[in-house]
């Protein structure tokens, strides 16, 4: 093989490459949340930490809801951990639910559990 044909295929391999991660940032962005912020008030039934975020799933009047925040080292640095909040806590959760008004999904930009609040997204919070 010629050096072209391994220039070729590195650059078709690159190509993909971007395709695949413009793909994962779409559906890890924010494209999917309405522009409006709302605030959810449950018990968290789960707590999830790690790839490719964390989440909470936390049962409200209304149903069982999916809180995603954000990557694992974003969230870390809000002070975030595995050891904050565990099943059974209460948790305030403000961010920006799912277009699909039938998803019980939301990506929160602020949480407050046992006291403490985690600014997860402190460039996106709205005063109220």
């Amino acid at each position: 093989m010629g050096a072209g044909c391994i220039g070729r295929r590195t650059l078709a391999v690159l190509g993909f490459s971007a395709l695949g991660a413009r793909g994962a940032a779409a559906h890890h962005g924010w494209s999917w949340a309405e522009g409006e912020q709302m605030t959810l008030t449950g018990t968290i039934r789960e707590v999830y930490v790690g790839q490719p975020h964390p989440t909470l799933r936390v049962e409200a009047d209304d149903g069982l809801w999916t809180v995603e925040l954000s990557n694992p080292r974003q969230t870390a640095r809000s002070g975030f951990s595995a050891e904050s909040a565990a099943a059974g806590d209460r948790v305030v959760a403000i961010g920006n639910r799912a277009r699909e008004r039938n998803e019980r999904r939301m990506k929160a930009v602020r949480i407050t559990v046992r006291d403490r609040t985690y600014d997860i997204y402190p460039d996106r919070i709205r005063s109220s």
